[in-house]
């Protein structure tokens, strides 16, 4: 059971506190060298940026899977609809960043999202939970936002540790619900979760059940969850309409797409497979005993869901609700794999969330077990101990998972030529290091989609595109992501409307005067 009112509210408070304080620790200890820009960082912190400057649903950044070529961006003047991610995130980092600077508040909301998440473990605990054993979860809160992949979306400021938080505190939440507490911050909680990410938005669900459950009311239990979905509705299907959206064909789920989510679930027991570069940057498959812990977790999640619509289950509440909810948002994450081309995949990073959830169910039903509170209570804290070494591997508390040596060359000269709009192949890196509104070199192949393009008429167009819009073409032997058709470049040279200069650390295409002829 959990009430809003503990038996030990001093205790339980102080737990709370220290924890939150410690995972504020973590949190500062990531951000000790800044925000180090991983994928999607440049795209929230550009539109972020554009809430605090007035501009509010739009970016200044075309990411390398936009539906927006280099010649659009160009023509709208180096400013593009925000329609690639959700827009909660922009919004609060953007509406505070106005008044501290938009990167200090990603790295405040990412810190307080730790602290939240810590806090969370503690508060979902049964009200009947010895002081020990709310310390011990306590230190569960903390080592969980120790963890490599939460470590990582925290250096990168993105919006995984929100999320998390929400997910965490809305099973808090619908826990006090069922036991009588209030509806309102169900709602909030439910509502924001799906403006965060998208694959939030079906945990209303798991709101309009616990509604019927305690009220006998369908119908209103339906127009509940309508209400609180629509915000996250609203949001796609602006996005969709403003230029949004991929094309989603049904592909399937391969091998190596199973593979992956299996070593991510290892990842939760194990930092090595916890660490999201070796998901992109290795071969390595995931262990033997990943395979019979994702089997386990699967059986776990069938078990909460079977206790969920029996409405009788031996977990309590909380862990029961995390359960679902993780097998909620697991189920869209599959659903996207398999009808989204390469753009989701169930990597350390996209499994967070469920993981997260995961990991504070056991936390919780470990806690509320009457032979742990009577007995074997050094069992807990050893398996404790024990997946804090193996998992968390607090060694590397101050890792860092990219390289933030400051701006790179070629964003340098960029910036030194004074132009309003580049075009490059990192387009990410150069915005933000200068702030330059930046689009990707059109490519055959869209990067992570693998959706085909028709290249040759979008070089043709660039020229004109740029003269009259005062952009240039700024490329870098460093970057390797994003790969140019120099050919169709040098092509646009030979017939007089670009001109070629090598700089250092950069090759840069300018318009002539005969651009647009």
């Amino acid at each position: 059971m959990i009430e809003n009112r503990r038996r030990r509210p001093g205790e339980r408070t102080m737990a709370c506190v220290v924890a939150a304080m410690a995972a504020v620790a973590v949190g500062l200890v990531q951000f000790r060298h800044g925000i180090v820009h991983l994928l999607d960082t440049v795209s929230y912190w550009s539109g972020a940026q554009a809430v605090a400057d007035g501009h509010p649903f739009t970016t200044r950044l075309a990411p390398s899977f936009s539906n927006f070529s280099a010649v659009e961006f160009a023509e709208r003047g180096g400013r593009i609809p925000f329609v690639d991610f959700p827009v909660a995130y922009p919004l609060s980092a953007g509406s505070l960043g106005a008044f501290i600077g938009v990167r200090r508040a990603m790295q405040l909301l990412s810190i307080l999202a730790l602290a939240a998440i810590a806090w969370s473990v503690v508060a979902g605990t049964d009200r009947r939970t010895p002081v020990r054993r709310i310390w011990f979860m306590a230190v569960a809160g903390v080592a969980m936002v120790m963890l490599p992949a939460t470590r990582l979306v925290t250096q990168g400021a993105l919006s995984e540790p929100l999320f998390c938080a929400l997910c965490l505190w809305l099973v808090v939440a619908l826990a006090r619900f069922r036991e009588g507490g209030g509806l309102r911050p169900v709602i909030v909680l439910g509502t924001l979760v799906g403006l965060l990410r998208f694959i939030g938005a079906p945990l209303v669900v798991l709101v309009a059940w616990e509604h019927h459950r305690r009220h006998r009311d369908p119908r209103k239990a339906a127009l509940i969850a309508s209400a609180m979905v629509t915000p996250s509705a609203l949001n796609a299907l602006w996005a969709s309409f403003s230029g949004g959206g991929h094309n989603a064909g049904w592909r399937g789920l391969q091998r190596a797409d199973v593979e992956t989510l299996v070593r991510s679930v290892g990842g939760w027991f194990d930092s090595r497979q916890g660490d999201l570069r070796r998901t992109y940057f290795t071969l390595d498959g995931p262990s033997w005993w990943s395979w019979i812990t994702t089997l386990a977790w699967l059986v776990l999640m069938a078990l909460a869901l079977f206790g969920l619509l029996r409405k009788r289950s031996r977990l309590p509440a909380t862990a029961e609700l995390a359960l679902v909810s993780s097998a909620i948002v697991t189920a869209g994450l599959v659903a996207g794999m398999a009808g989204f081309d390469g753009l989701v995949i169930a990597d350390n990073r996209l499994m967070l969330p469920s993981g997260l959830l995961t990991l504070a169910a056991i936390f919780w039903t470990v806690s509320a077990r009457p032979e742990f509170r009577r007995r074997l209570t050094f069992v807990p804290v050893v398996a404790l101990i024990g997946w804090t070494l193996v998992a968390v591997d607090p060694g590397n508390l101050a890792e860092s998972f990219s390289d933030n040596s400051g701006p790179r060359s070629y964003s340098v000269a960029a910036d030194d030529l004074g132009a309003s709009i580049v075009v490059s192949n990192d387009a990410d890196a150069l915005h933000w290091d200068t702030g330059i509104p930046a689009a990707y070199a059109p490519l055959a192949l869209k990067p992570l989609t693998g959706e085909l393009v028709d290249e040759v008429p979008l070089y043709e167009q660039l020229p004109c595109a740029l003269s009259r819009n005062d952009g240039v073409v700024v490329l870098s032997a460093e970057a390797t992501f994003s790969v140019v058709n120099r050919g169709l470049l040098d092509a646009q040279v030979e017939t007089g409307r670009l001109t070629f200069e090598p700089m250092e650390g950069a090759d840069v295409y300018r318009p002539t005067e005969d651009a647009c002829r």
